[in-house]
């Protein structure tokens, strides 16, 4: 972890934020993989996913796509998360070719399980970023401004979802 860069993932507000949720709730995670799944068909992707990162984990709380130990892990060291620079800049993060990224390129998810190309944007609830809606490829991708545009939109509804479940937060 870089202590830095990585130090908003670490805050205890936004901790405390995550903890609150009940993010393994089967009804939750069914309407998450729905959405999940509508996204990676309108973007052409082979894996859509809602993540939530903590200081040393991402976790994978909606998904479409995932196959493997990821399907059976359903997360991944926060190390090797490319959610996390959504999470830490609170912006989106957009990697079209993972192979030729500097921050990306030395990733386990690049170098051992393919993954080459990235869009993602934040999910915020009570003012935090507590993960993202994005979609991976296995192949390079230059993404638009209307796949983002798409992802947000989603990433409203996810955060509509989770509003209904938790409270406005």
């Amino acid at each position: 972890m870089h202590p830095v860069t990585d130090a908003p993932l670490a805050d205890i507000h936004r901790l405390r934020v995550l903890a609150a949720l009940d993010l393994a709730d089967p009804e939750l995670r069914r309407k998450l993989n729905v959405l999940t799944e509508r996204t990676a068909g309108r973007l052409g992707m082979p894996i859509s996913l809602v993540t939530v990162v903590s200081h040393v984990a991402q976790d994978f709380i909606g998904s479409y796509g995932l196959s493997g130990w990821m399907e059976d892990a359903r997360g991944t060291p926060v190390e090797w998360s490319f959610c996390r620079q959504a999470v830490v800049s609170r912006r989106p993060y957009i990697v079209p070719d993972a192979r030729t990224d500097p921050r990306q390129s030395s990733n386990p998810l690049v170098t051992e399980d393919g993954m080459q190309s990235y869009a993602g944007v934040p999910i915020i609830i009570g003012g935090e970023v507590i993960g993202t809606h994005c979609v991976l490829g296995t192949s390079p991708h230059a993404y638009t401004e209307a796949d983002l545009d798409e992802l947000a939109r989603t990433a409203e509804e996810i955060t509509a979802l989770l509003r209904e479940k938790f409270g406005p937060g």
